[in-house]
Parts: C-alpha cells; structure tokens; sequence
C-alpha cells in the first residue's frame, strides 16, 4: 500500500505529539532528555502549529497513520526557497537519509556542516531550491 504524506493540519496535533513521543523515547539512548512531571517528553510543536516557518507534515499508509516528519522530502522537492535541514549528531541513519534526500534534490549542490557550539548543535545540510539562491 501507498504512503502519503502532507501537511499537518490542526486535527493532526494530537497524534502527531504521541508519535513524536514515541520518537523521542526510541532516541533516550542517545539524546539525553527528562520526562517531565507528567511523564513525557513534552516536545512543543507551538512553532509548527504556526506554520509560518517551521512545519510539521504526516504520513498515512491507508487511512491510518504511519509516521511524521518535522521536514519531508515531499516539502523539500514542491517548495522553492532556502532550506537548512539539520540531525542530531548521534543519529546515523537520520545523517545518512538526508543526505541522499537533498543530494537528490539538488543535484549534489549543498553545503554540510557540523555545529558544535549552542543551544543546538549536529550536523546541518543548506541548499536552494528553485529560482536563484
């Protein structure tokens, strides 16, 4: 069966913020995080819910979800524009299918590098699409 994926729209939150629950405890033995007094993760997707530059996208196989992406490939290959797509540095398989995204994406032409110094840091691919850059 076919997965699709598309924008997050407001009904999607709710089991968006499980899914990622389920993410950020599948990534504990490489991300140090606390449970916070209710017993989650507690990511806030504020910022996502806003859409203005930040998005949230899900995936359904059928009519049932099957994952999420706070930046998809689907995005990255219809929206034209400056882009930064950045893993955490732990996160080999996440390194490894960006690349191969964005690569594809742009022919190859993308600039890589590690941040090692802030609130965030990991590896950080920018690249154009579309128009001039």
């Amino acid at each position: 069966m076919a997965v699709t994926c598309r924008q997050a729209q407001p009904n999607d939150f709710p089991a968006l913020g499980q899914m990622l629950e389920l993410y950020q405890y599948e990534l504990s033995d490489i991300w140090q995080q606390d449970l916070g007094a209710d017993g989650r993760y507690g990511y806030d997707l504020a910022r996502h819910r806003e859409g203005t530059r930040f998005y949230a996208h899900v995936a359904f196989e059928a009519d049932h979800y099957a994952g999420f992406a706070l930046v998809a490939p689907a995005a990255i290959t219809r929206t034209d524009g400056s882009w930064e797509v950045g893993e955490m540095p732990d996160n080999a398989t996440a390194r490894a299918f960006w690349r191969k995204v964005i690569a594809e994406a742009t022919a190859g032409t993308f600039t890589e590098m590690h941040v090692t110094e802030g609130s965030w840091q990991g590896t950080v691919r920018r690249f154009h699409l579309g128009g001039l850059a």
